[in-house]
């Protein structure tokens, strides 16, 4: 079996042991079994304690298992565990989620175990994720291994962002805290130690898989850097590849190995290594969700010339000064408007509106005017992005804004950002434009940011479509 049809059965699969299961609601095995629960998928719990968990029959021991399970999370300690995954294979099981630390981030002992199941799974020929993984997640097919709080019911379960993380704490609270304001996520999958299974295996996979259109990476450090760069590459070409590499100071790098019980490798090579490959580096969570929102839900900007339409000209000021402001990732321009443009945003609004870039139609302006001024700069050919500052607060604006503002963006061919605050109902706002299919913002920075992540994917795609 080919590895890609071999991680297919580790992320989709339809039976599923928990080894370590558990009546407890507060032990991990118990957490992880209820969690499964909705999966659909069928489930063989694995503890010689218990006979019933939740109304399935509990296996006193691995030998009792059925012969065709398809994955086995093991959530015991790590010399059980890795006593454990000797037993599975003999039942010839082929995926493993390890949950467990305790192996090379503790020192030689742990090493050697951890040396231990890399040997099983090249010798076997079988998949362990892990250890010291979170596991994995997939929304829209209910498999959730993850045993701490991770936002999951907020998540959009038809999302389209693969998210592949060493750290699964970095992961969950990011994604979590993204949910707040709307974030569709395809899969998470906790790389943990990757003594077996680890970056490039799932850059691979979800490559090729047709509902992820972006993939984003958390890593500390990259082992096999040229395998991973190369097939980043390819993937690039098709999908944007996105990298939040951690570990860049001296002091970092110490902490990355005390983490992970391996080294990182030099900041400087990493980033310039990345740029040449057609990756986008981020450098904190923040970023990095909202890299994967916006190029998840966007296509690439034909251009860098950039329109800001606003009803609070302050806002547009400061706008116009981040646009203007340098930044090595992408330079962007602020557009300069057609004479028929600013005469239709002029007769649409009032007279005294400011219908050069950024284009102020006041706190009087209403939906309707908001409506025909995005129509005038999406059909100016001088313009290739909008940045829409959307607020909610003027009393002419409405909550029919969010619908007429999707609406534009699912008939244009130029991408359309939205920055939008509203007291406490901002994370709101932005949500229920998330779900209208707007990539919406809290501030003007992290707008106009995600305008700099569409700019940067299309000089990136061009330059590899002219390299292939």
């Amino acid at each position: 079996m080919d590895k890609i049809a071999s991680l297919k059965r580790l992320l989709d699969p339809k039976k599923i042991a928990v080894i370590g299961a558990s009546k407890s609601k507060d032990k991990v095995g118990g957490i992880i079994f209820r969690r499964l629960l909705g999966s659909r998928r069928r489930l063989f719990p694995v503890n010689p304690k218990e006979i019933v968990i939740e109304g399935h029959k509990v296996s006193p021991d691995i030998q009792s298992l059925p012969d065709d399970i398809d994955l086995a999370i093991i959530t015991i300690s790590a010399e059980a565990a890795v006593k454990s995954v000797e037993m599975c294979i003999e039942k010839k099981i082929s995926n493993y989620i390890i949950v467990a630390g305790g192996f090379g981030e503790v020192g030689s002992q742990g090493r050697d175990l951890e040396e231990k199941l890399t040997r099983l799974a090249k010798e076997n020929n079988v998949n362990i994720l892990g250890p010291n993984s979170l596991g994995i997640f997939l929304p829209d097919e209910n498999i959730d291994t993850i045993f701490v709080e991770h936002g999951d019911k907020a998540l959009d379960r038809n999302g389209r962002v693969a998210c592949i993380v060493q750290s699964g704490s970095v992961g969950v609270e990011a994604l979590g805290y993204a949910a707040n304001t709307g974030y569709g996520m395809r899969a998470f999958v906790g790389l943990g130690n990757k003594c077996d299974l680890d970056e490039i295996d799932f850059l691979k996979y979800f490559s090729l898989d047709k509902k992820t259109n972006c993939l984003g990476f958390y890593l500390e450090n990259i082992e096999k850097g040229r395998q991973f760069l190369t097939a980043a590459k390819q993937t690039a070409i098709k999908k944007p590849v996105v990298v939040l590499k951690a570990g860049r100071t001296h002091t970092a790098v110490s902490a990355v190995s005390s983490h992970t019980g391996k080294l990182a490798g030099s900041d400087n090579v990493i980033s310039g290594a990345l740029k040449q490959f057609g990756i986008q580096r981020v450098f904190d969570d923040e970023e990095f969700c909202d890299a994967t929102k916006v190029l998840s839900m966007l296509p690439g900007a034909p251009g860098n010339r950039v329109a800001v339409l606003t009803a609070a000209g302050g806002y547009g000021v400061m706008c116009t000064d981040f646009i203007e402001n340098n930044d090595k990732r992408a330079k962007l321009l602020m557009a300069k408007l057609s004479e028929t443009t600013k005469k239709r945003i002029k007769q649409a609004t009032f007279t005294f509106a400011a219908c050069e870039n950024p284009v102020d139609i006041t706190a009087s302006a209403d939906d309707m005017m908001f409506s025909q001024s995005l129509d005038a700069l999406i059909e100016d050919d001088g313009v290739d992005i909008i940045i829409c500052i959307a607020f909610f607060a003027p009393p002419g604006i409405t909550e029919n804004l969010i619908d007429i503002i999707a609406g534009k963006i699912r008939k244009s061919d130029k991408p359309v950002i939205v920055f939008t605050k509203y007291g406490p109902f901002t994370d709101n706002s932005i949500k229920n434009l998330y779900y209208a299919g707007v990539a919406a913002y809290p501030s003007v920075g992290r707008a106009v940011r995600a305008a700099r992540f569409l700019v940067e994917r299309t000089k990136i795609k061009q330059r590899l479509d002219q390299e292939a």
